[in-house]
């Protein structure tokens, strides 16, 4: 036992230093080891260059081994370029189809860049023991890593194609129409038509082409979607009333005037106009063009009649012009023409031309209203329809009333392609006037207000003179064409003497000398 007042002590454990030097010489070891395969690892990865893809790296199906960022972004968007060639059968539910290649469709490798950069630092970042198993393995050709892409194509773009090459397969809708029958107005129901649903079609697209193998004339199911027509039976109930209708005769014009009277007049029938609406007649019928159903015709351009491209148009706004004044819906804009027209009365017409002169309405009413044209038998018509809230004694009349009159004695001299010596007189010119409109309301038969709805001034124009110009000698060409532009009489009838003179004497020269 230990006595008292005495402290016991422990033993201290006794180590080997044989033990403790291995112990730490195999921690050196493995620490130089370790030192040793990362300075290993580090310098076989230095040894890359960091912007240069090592070998046996494919982005999608494109080899890019040995190229930097730039070369191998080039390598895919030409194999892309080579992809975008081919035809997809773009085939709706009823069989019908249509063909665009993926060019054509917008194709794009949107997520290019990113595989790209993937491929660049392959094998030069991350674990480096994981790197420099990719590098050796490149070394010895056993590499065979595939950064995959994805091909699409534009939804913009391809729903532009979609809609071009397979709208006119698919049913168009048809607004619902007003007419009269037997004094009244009848309604013809819409119908609803069919339109490529973009969305889901160029999701089928995508899914066909992602993975860029697919085969040219490969088939991609077109999904359609049911759409309203834009003016529906329940737009036009309650404003069937006729509150004005004009009628004007065109059926003498030639064909192209009579096509643009009918084509202006299809452009405006039809229109739907809510309370507080402002329509232009010049952009309903507008543009002018043949494929919108126009043709060159005869119109009024610096008190001269030319031909132009919807030539006749005038006829159309000025026939609604009229309409809308009986339906007392609000006139906006209006002009007259330059000179004075056949088909109306003075102050009667409303001309058109582009953006200089137009026809501008509005719906004054508390309900909407419709227009509707009809062309027949070589008659324009139009009738105006919405809810009638005048009273059943309350009439109106328009009266025009010419103010003065003017004549010109002037005479316009014009180039023809005729012989050079041709001239004779194309028109002998037209009046001018000033006139008046006025708008006269009774009730009960009884005028209760008289009212000037516009005043209108049309202007003179003088005799006109076609002067013939066509000749194969330029010289002579330039000289009557000179005559033409001094707008003299004298003048131009010298030239063609002195153009004739020499002619005479150039063939008598030759007759002598045979």
């Amino acid at each position: 036992m230990t006595k008292p007042g005495t402290i016991k002590r422990q033993k201290k454990p006794i180590y080997s230093k044989k033990a403790a030097l291995l112990i730490a010489g195999l921690a050196l070891c493995a620490c130089a080891v370790i030192v040793g395969i990362n300075v290993m690892f580090y310098r076989t990865i230095k040894e890359y260059d960091p912007d240069i893809i090592i070998s046996g790296v494919k982005i999608g199906n494109t080899d890019v081994s040995g190229m930097d960022a730039a070369q191998a972004k080039e390598a895919v968007m030409q194999a892309a370029q080579e992809y975008s060639g081919r035809r997809l059968v773009l085939r709706l539910a009823d069989g019908q189809q249509a063909e665009a290649t993926l060019a054509e469709l917008g194709l794009s490798v949107p997520d290019l860049e990113s595989a790209v950069k993937k491929a660049v630092v392959y094998g030069k970042e991350g674990s480096k023991a994981t790197c420099y198993k990719i590098l050796k393995s490149a070394e010895k050709g056993e590499n065979n890593k595939v950064f995959p892409i994805t091909f699409a194509v534009d939804a913009e773009t391809a729903g532009n194609v979609l809609k071009e090459r397979l709208g006119g397969l698919l049913p168009q809708p048809e607004n619902a129409k007003l007419t009269q029958s037997n004094g009244a107005g009848i309604v013809t129901e819409d119908i609803s038509g069919k339109k490529v649903d973009v969305k889901k079609t160029v999701a089928n697209i995508n899914e066909v082409i992602a993975d860029g193998r697919t085969s040219d004339g490969d088939t991609v199911s077109v999904d359609t979607e049911e759409y309203k027509a834009d003016i529906t039976a329940s737009d036009l109930e309650g404003i069937t009333d006729l509150l004005g209708t004009y009628t004007t005769y065109y059926g003498d014009s030639d064909s192209g005037r009579k096509m643009n009277v009918e084509s202006g007049s299809a452009h405006i029938g039809g229109t739907l106009m809510e309370p507080g609406e402002e329509v232009s007649a010049d952009a309903l019928m507008a543009p002018y063009t043949e494929e919108n159903g126009y043709a060159m015709a005869a119109s009024y351009e610096n008190r001269q009649v030319v031909e132009s491209m919807g030539g006749g148009i005038c006829q159309v706004s000025t026939t609604l012009y009229n309409a809308l004044l009986l339906s007392e819906l609000e006139i906006t804009e209006r002009h007259a023409h330059s000179m004075l027209v056949s088909y109306v009365e003075p102050s009667m017409d409303a001309a058109i031309a582009d953006d200089v002169k137009d026809l501008k309405f509005k719906n004054n009413m508390e309900a909407a209203v419709y227009i509707e044209s009809v062309c027949a038998d070589g008659y324009i018509t139009f009738n105006i329809y919405g809810k009638e809230t005048r009273s059943e004694n309350r009439t109106i009349e328009y009266i025009s009333e010419e103010l003065s009159t003017v004549e010109s004695d002037e005479t316009l001299y014009v180039a023809t392609e005729e012989a050079i010596g041709t001239m004779y007189t194309q028109n002998n010119g037209r009046t001018g006037l000033e006139a008046q409109l006025w708008k006269v309301v009774y009730e009960n038969g009884e005028e209760v207000s008289r009212d000037t709805v516009n005043y209108s001034y049309y202007m003179a124009s003088g005799k006109t003179v076609a002067v013939g110009t066509f000749t194969d000698n330029a010289e002579d060409s330039a000289k009557i064409n000179a005559a033409i532009e001094s707008q003299n009489e004298e003048t131009i009838k010298a030239v063609i003497a002195e153009i004739q003179n020499a002619q005479s004497g150039s063939e008598g020269s030759g007759a002598d000398g045979e």
